[in-house]
């Protein structure tokens, strides 16, 4: 039988076993490379497995084309970083959930240490093979490299003075359907700290609890809060954000930090939909139902114009929903 057909349904065959177990990463790389261009990507992720002596049958996510995807990459960059690679860890809506097939596919590689040169060649190279890949769930990525010792520092972009910008806060990073990695601060918020110690899965390595600092509740209020008061300036007609995609999307994020400001918490833009209908003035409700129903529409994006009526509106949800912030107290101890 040939080698896939042997792979396919997760059989543990005893030669493959053997094979993969005498060949070490590198003959494992080769491998799976040789099974990626003949069949489908889930043999690879069942090839590490068969080789490790279990097949990984956990739902991370609701959709197990998704599971695989993520727990061969995350064995994947086990494989390329050795020794710095810590773990790779869910984000975003796959983390505080109602993941749906309009949301992005966040995550984080913690390291031990800053990437070398040669690593970040590496962990592109590693990239590029994977959103090559004939899959719905490679177009969507978006993901930094946390160093352990910058995941300690309890940093925030977000501050009383405004934002802070400085390079020094920068991680490697590749933004949402990106093909190149960069350098962005993007995920070194407390909302990623708090998300990640609280709410999150591990697809490969140890419990976040581990090594992720804690976030109290009104650290997490002070960074929401502060986040919401620079947007109200940005939201003018020539603004970039007049389109489909970010009208929707800054109208349900400001929900749900709304809820966050009052419970403490992160999350899902569902949860802030409902939550807000039942707190906010009852002029909003139709613009927040026309933003859920929007969001939906998985071909929803940036290149589309927005609803000219609806961006008005959304113009004005943002500046109410700044004063909001603005008025709340964080809680007395």
């Amino acid at each position: 039988m040939p080698l896939a057909g042997r792979l396919r349904g997760g059989q543990l065959v005893p030669d493959v076993r053997r094979l993969v177990a005498t060949r070490g990463d590198l003959g494992w790389t080769h491998l799976c490379t040789r099974l990626q261009r003949s069949f489908k990507a889930s043999a690879c992720w069942q090839a590490y497995n068969v080789r490790e002596g279990v097949i990984d049958n956990r739902k991370l996510t609701p959709y197990r084309g998704l599971d695989e995807v993520l727990i061969d990459y995350a064995h994947t960059s086990r494989a390329v970083l050795g020794d710095n690679f810590v773990g790779l860890y869910l984000l975003g809506s796959l983390a505080i959930g109602d993941f749906d097939l309009t949301s992005d596919v966040d995550f984080m590689i913690v390291t031990n240490s800053e990437l070398s040169r040669d690593q970040v060649e590496l962990v592109q190279s590693a990239h590029t093979k994977l959103i090559t890949r004939d899959s719905r769930w490679v177009r969507h990525l978006e993901y930094s490299i946390f160093p352990l010792q910058k995941l300690s520092e309890k940093s925030s972009p977000y501050g009383p003075n405004g934002r802070d910008d400085s390079t020094a806060r920068q991680l490697w990073y590749f933004n949402n359907g990106g093909s190149a990695i960069e350098r962005s601060d993007h995920d070194n918020t407390l909302v990623t700290r708090w998300t990640l110690r609280y709410r999150n899965k591990a697809v490969l390595g140890p419990e976040p609890a581990a090594f992720a600092p804690e976030v109290t509740s009104d650290e997490l209020r002070q960074e929401i809060r502060n986040s919401m008061l620079g947007w109200e300036k940005l939201f003018t007609p020539d603004s970039p954000y007049n389109n489909r995609f970010h009208q929707v999307f800054f109208v349900l994020n400001n929900c749900r930090a709304l809820q966050g400001l009052h419970e403490g918490k992160i999350t899902s833009k569902r949860e802030g939909a409902k939550w807000a209908k039942q707190h906010l003035d009852a002029q909003w409700h139709a613009l927040i139902d026309y933003c859920w129903q929007e969001r939906q529409d998985t071909g929803i994006n940036v290149s589309q114009p927005a609803d000219p009526r609806a961006f008005q509106r959304t113009v004005a949800f943002i500046a109410y929903t700044t004063r909001l912030a603005e008025a709340y107290q964080l809680p007395k101890d």
